[in-house]
């Protein structure tokens, strides 16, 4: 008996599935090869390629992959749009990295409108993965919006999570009372953790809490900013997410592809 199947009605075999999912890591791990091979290997348009190809099966990495390559105009010509639209298909496969990046593109107002109720949208979602560069942004924008007791809570989740930019964003919060009780000594402590962390830009801060405080304070304040970077450095707690170009900017930038994998 002849059964004949719409496309409709019929939808692939586990194993077709299977074996799609299968090219699609495939093709990702090509691009990867031809984007950090050795010099006489490597080929930028190949891996466009490779990462089309798999972002065309819905292979989520290659979409982060392929938007990040769009956003910073590694490669090709930068096309936030086209970065946004690659982010949100891996977004919404729940893809905490893609919610995160998705978040800060509309933040950021590279794609307009800038609506910070979407950008929040995503960042949440990533937030509850426990992504910090999402929690930190989250704090940002409830500064934004005046809302510092909200700022201070956000801020120092991504702190304790080893992000030196919320460790001075909450720094600030203490020293100066606001979403916080005022509290110099603990804010010294998190911005030395911060500065230990990678922001020289905090010794005028630090300087100026350090004036303000008196010697006592400022040695129990040091032992517990080393306290702290033993559970809260960046080395410790991101187990690998860390170390590229652009990471300790005010609104970090997104990781490179090498690093995508371990940031997720």
């Amino acid at each position: 008996m002849l059964v004949i199947c719409s496309v409709l009605v019929c939808a692939a075999s586990p194993g077709q599935t299977a074996a799609s999912g299968l090219k699609a890591k495939e093709l990702f791990e090509k691009g990867m090869n031809a984007l950090e091979g050795s010099t006489a290997t490597r080929s930028g348009q190949n891996a466009i390629d490779y990462f089309r190809r798999s972002a065309d099966l819905g292979f989520a990495p290659a979409q982060v992959a392929l938007g990040y390559l769009y956003e910073t105009g590694r490669i090709t010509t930068s096309d936030p749009r086209e970065a946004l639209e690659l982010y949100k298909k891996a977004a919404q496969q729940n893809d905490p990295l893609a919610q995160w990046l998705v978040g800060r593109v509309i933040y950021l107002g590279a794609v307009p409108p800038r609506d910070l109720n979407e950008a929040t949208g995503w960042l949440e979602k990533s937030s509850a993965h426990g992504d910090p560069f999402a929690e930190y942004l989250l704090g940002k924008i409830a500064l934004e919006r005046n809302d510092y007791t909200r700022a201070a809570d956000r801020f120092r989740q991504a702190a304790q999570q080893g992000l030196p930019q919320a460790q001075r964003q909450l720094a600030i919060l203490l020293r100066d009372g606001q979403g916080a009780p005022l509290d110099k000594v603990e804010a010294y402590v998190w911005m030395l953790v911060s500065y230990d962390g990678g922001l020289k830009a905090n010794s005028t801060d630090l300087q100026g809490l350090e004036a303000e405080l008196g010697s006592a304070q400022l040695e129990r304040a040091k032992t517990r900013a080393r306290e702290l970077e033993s559970s809260t450095a960046r080395s410790v707690v991101a187990h690998g997410c860390t170390g590229w170009r652009g990471e300790l900017d005010i609104i970090p930038a997104p990781p490179p592809p090498d690093l995508q994998g371990i940031c997720r």
